[in-house]
This record gives structure tokens, sequence and C-alpha cells, in this order.
């Protein structure tokens, strides 16, 4: 009977999703073997006119702030812009993020890449890369589709709603509008000029949702194989066979893999120090704008809008609550993969090794009780406890809202 091919796992499929994301936006995250002079020459004009486009869409919405508190008006109208500004604000700084460090995330990607395990079977299964990358895929593909599902609602909900009160109310005075309040430099009266308005800000929002998204997606395929990594570690450890007293070499058969892990645990170190700074501004970002974001939802969702409309906000609401929960999720695991190392050296049949190797494996151990996780710079350590303080950061501001709207 043949034997069925088997499916090796590559480095790259656990990075197409971001980078798919990125290609629509008109960027190349880092540097790989299919990006060639024209598609990039191609792929740098569309994130010209994107980014272009935002900005222009972003400074219509920040006038029309300005001109509803400068006349004491529309200050529901305007929480909701804001809103808007805070997402456009901090998915365009994103990406400029990744475009500027771009180099080090090059530099990231070759030593991610490097290290991957080999094409063959064998040692693929040793790493479970397989069951990494359902998971990965689980996780990402899910919130990549909450983000699809969030861009696609804000930017039909005004023609669903349109269509809804033209053809099932049947109310003569049904109107169309646009999908995000702003100003406009041009009548939107004629048909051209409102389409192309409501073009242009349908761009303008998934340019900016897909900036927020690609950015989280990049951070968590990062992640998931740096966990797969320090598991692995954790493995190779416990099961390491102690040849010490069996063979004649026994000594220095266990010296030698043990320096192996050792070099292997300080190279994943290094890793998520460069992980740290490459990615530390973007999750800090994540977490001031989401708070704001949540802010300004709820408040709306507390003043008596009528149910389309909260419904539209709800799903904003689990999106951003949904982004900060992943990065706090992806890295406890990170937390916990790494202090298991130490966890590993403890259980692992270190007392039949000889003194010599025993002192050696303290180093080890020493180095993995402090545990790694994501920092949001140097003002925030990331786990599950964020999540506390995320919500407890965004309850406050709530009140403040609250206070100036009575």
């Amino acid at each position: 009977m043949k034997a069925e091919p088997i499916n090796h796992i590559t480095f790259d499929d656990f990075m197409s999703l971001s980078v798919v994301l990125y290609n629509t936006l008109g960027m190349h995250p880092y540097d790989s073997a299919t990006s060639t002079a024209i598609s990039t020459r191609w792929l740098f004009g569309i994130f010209l006119f994107q980014v272009i486009n935002l900005n222009f869409v972003f400074g219509l919405e920040c006038t029309f702030v300005y001109i509803s508190f400068k006349n004491s008006e529309n200050f529901v109208e305007s929480c909701m812009v804001m809103g808007y500004i805070v997402f456009v604000i901090v998915g365009e700084l994103k990406m400029v993020t990744v475009w500027l460090r771009r180099d080090q995330l090059n530099d990231l990607m070759i030593e991610m890449d490097r290290i991957f395990p080999s094409a063959d079977a064998e040692t693929q299964r040793q790493y479970q890369v397989e069951r990494y990358l359902r998971r990965g895929r689980m996780l990402t593909k899910g919130f990549a589709g909450l983000y699809l599902l969030l861009i696609v609602t804000y930017n039909l909900f005004v023609i669903i709603q349109f269509l809804v009160k033209r053809y099932v109310q049947e109310l003569p005075g049904a109107s169309m509008a646009m999908p995000y309040t702003s100003v406009s430099p041009w009548s939107l009266h004629n048909v051209f000029g409102f389409c192309l308005m409501y073009s242009l800000q349908s761009l303008a929002g998934y340019t900016c949702t897909a900036g927020h998204a690609s950015s989280d997606i990049l951070i968590f395929a990062v992640l998931i194989q740096t966990i797969m990594h320090y598991d692995y570690l954790s493995r190779k450890l416990t099961e390491l066979l102690i040849q010490a007293g069996r063979v004649s070499d026994g000594y220095q058969q266990d010296l030698k893999v043990l320096r192996h892990l050792i070099s292997y645990h300080n190279q994943l170190l290094r890793m998520t120090e460069v992980i740290n700074r490459v990615f530390g501004l973007p999750l800090l970002l994540n977490f001031m704008s989401s708070s704001l974001m949540v802010c300004f939802v709820g408040f709306q969702m507390t003043i008596g809008l009528s149910v389309d409309v909260v419904c539209k906000l709800a799903v904003l609401l689990v999106a951003e609550m949904a982004e900060i929960y992943l990065i706090c999720y992806f890295s406890d695991e990170l937390v916990n993969a790494s202090v298991s190392v130490s966890d590993a050296v403890y259980n692992m049949n270190w007392p039949d090794a000889d003194k010599r190797f025993n002192k050696m494996l303290i180093i080890i151990a020493q180095r993995a009780q402090r545990p790694v996780c994501l920092r949001a710079t140097v003002f925030l350590d990331v786990s599950m406890q964020t999540m506390t303080m995320f919500l407890q950061m965004t309850y406050r501001f709530f009140c403040v809202i609250r206070t100036m709207y009575q």
C-alpha cells in the first residue's frame, strides 16, 4: 500500500495571513523571496494612495469634531467620531511603526526562520508543529473574521438601513447617509459626489481596520512560534537521558547536549527581547486606543440609541475586547511556557547526573525563573492581569464622559 505524502509545514505557513493582510495595504512587512522589485513598486503605490486617502478622511472627521465642539452641538455624534479618530490614529501609527522598524523585523524573521523546525517529519513531530499551526490559525482566522465583520458592518450599515426604511417600512423620505460622519469639501447632493465620498470613506475604513488587524495577527504568529520553541525546550530537558555512569564518556555526552540546550534557551531569550523592541509601541498603542474606544462605545450604548445602532456598536465593542484579550492571552501563554523551562530542569533526572553537570543546570533554571512576557514598551508588562487593569481604566474614562454628558 502506497504511503500518503506528508505535508511539511514551513515558517511561511504561520505568517501567511498577516502577510496577505499587509499586502492588501500595499506593504511587505518584511523581506521574503516573493517580494520582487516590480511588486514592491506596485505595492508602494497602493500603500501611498491608501495612506493619503486615510489622512484625507481623517482630516474631515477632525474638522467635524472641531466644529461640533465649537458650536456646542452634536455631543453624542462627536463622541462617535472621536472614537473613529482614535481608531484611525492608532491604525496608521501601527502601520508606520512596522514600516520604520522593518530592518529589525527582517532580522527577527530571519532568525525565526532559521530556528524553525526543519522539513523532516520526525523533527516536526517532536516540535508538534502541526498542533501549534492549527491552534494559531484557529485564533488568527477567527480574529481576522471578526475585524472583517466589523468593517463590512460599518461600511454597509447605512445601505442596509436605507433599504429597510425605503422598501420594508416604506418611508418616502428615507435617504442615504455616509458610513462615517464628517464634513465634505464638495456637495453630496449629486450622485457622483455622494458615491465618491462614500467610496473614499469605505476605503479609509478598510485601510485603518486592516492596519489594526494585520499588526496584531503578525504579533500572534510570532508569539505562537516562540511558545512552541519554549515548550519544545521544556520537553527536551524533561526527557533528557543522563548518560553519566552508564557509558565511559557519559559526562561529556551529557555536557554536549546541555550546552546545546543552554545556547538554545539563550537564543529564545534574545529573540523575545527583539520581539518586544519591534512590537512594544504597537502594543502600547493597542491598550491606549482600545481603552478609549471601549469607553466611547460603551457611553453611546447607554444613552438610548436605536437597536440597529446599538448592534452596530456592539460589533466594534466585541472586536476591541477580543483584540486586548488575545494579546493578554498570548503573553500569558508565553509567561507560562518560559517559566516551565525552570520546572523542566527540576523534573529531569538530575540526581543521576554528574555534579559539574548539575551546577550548569542552575544557570538555565535561574534564567527561566524570570518570566518572559510581552512588554508594551517600558510602561507595561502584559499578562491576563493586564486585562483587569484595562477594564478598570476604561471604566474610569467612561465615568468621566458620562459626567460631561450629564
